[in-house]
């Protein structure tokens, strides 16, 4: 797989937004509908790598997010500033009618960018999300992210905690993501999780008209139940599972399961809008 690792930042293309801040993102090319996928706090688009193949039918957008990978730091480092930068990717590239898949941080990105683009965005899965994903400022997991310091150690003992797993994931994947993790700048770490604290997206989640599917997993130690019912009540249209015995990175744990949920979800999704466009237009005829 390290091979095949290597072979995903060569496939990468660059575009610069406003500003001269260039976004990295890998797109699939593929002629079906639009997937956009959105990566977690550290990550890269690297961490959809594993549910590629069982998305084969779509064309895939991955971009790291600014400040991540190859992508540059944007005007801030809010999860609303994501959601600007990918927009502003998303219009660049011309593409609308588009289901969006987000991870953690990239889920709470996509919650904003559904809210913003409503009539763009047919469905949205939610992996691992949070609408209010504070860690609390004493606890250790913010102690041990304000503590990184330049060079951080992809080896070392706070990425091998920060990227367990609660079921098997290939050593070599995970290894590749630290190192990725590892290359961003520890003052990213600080400035995103000074963000979270200020992170409320109910507000955001209420003006989504796109079905929504959450995915979590019953041993996620980042977010727990509650978060997950808090997301289940927080939209209009909205379905929840929860994988028992699975962590914050069930599309790891298990690509084929977590890829088969979304393509039936996103499938049912397009279908209701399709149906909900022939009865608009037989409204339009009959008047």
């Amino acid at each position: 797989m390290g091979s095949v690792e290597d072979e995903w930042d060569r496939r990468k293309r660059r575009v610069e937004l406003p500003g001269d801040r260039p976004i990295a993102f890998v797109d699939s090319g593929g002629s079906g509908p639009p997937l956009l996928l959105l990566h977690g706090y550290s990550d890269t688009g690297r961490s959809f790598y594993p549910l590629e193949p069982f998305l084969a039918g779509y064309r895939l957008i991955v971009p790291d997010l600014p400040g991540h990978g190859a992508s540059a730091v944007g005007d801030g480092m809010r999860v609303s500033d994501f959601a600007t930068s990918i927009d502003g990717l998303l219009a660049m590239l011309g593409v609308s009618q588009i289901a969006v898949i987000g991870h953690s941080m990239g889920a709470m990105t996509a919650i904003e960018l559904a809210a913003r683009r409503r009539d763009d965005v047919r469905a949205l899965v939610l992996l691992s999300a949070s609408l209010r994903p504070d860690f609390g400022s004493k606890s250790p997991l913010s102690c041990a992210i304000r503590a990184l310091r330049d060079p951080i150690d992809p080896a070392g003992r706070f990425l091998r905690d920060w990227y367990s797993c609660s079921r098997p994931v290939e050593p070599a994947f995970l290894s590749k993501m630290r190192v990725d993790a590892a290359a961003m700048p520890a003052a990213v770490w600080h400035c995103i999780l000074e963000g979270f604290a200020k992170t409320d997206l109910r507000r955001s989640a209420m003006r989504v008209t796109a079905p929504v599917l959450c995915i979590g997993g019953s041993a996620d130690p980042l977010f727990d139940g509650s978060h997950r019912e808090a997301l289940a009540h927080a939209f209009p249209s909205a379905r929840s599972i929860t994988l028992d015995g699975y962590g914050h990175n069930p599309h790891w744990e298990d690509p084929e399961r977590v890829a088969a949920l979304m393509v039936s979800f996103i499938a049912e999704a397009g279908t209701a809008c399709y149906c909900s466009c022939l009865v608009s237009q037989a409204i339009v005829e009959l008047c």
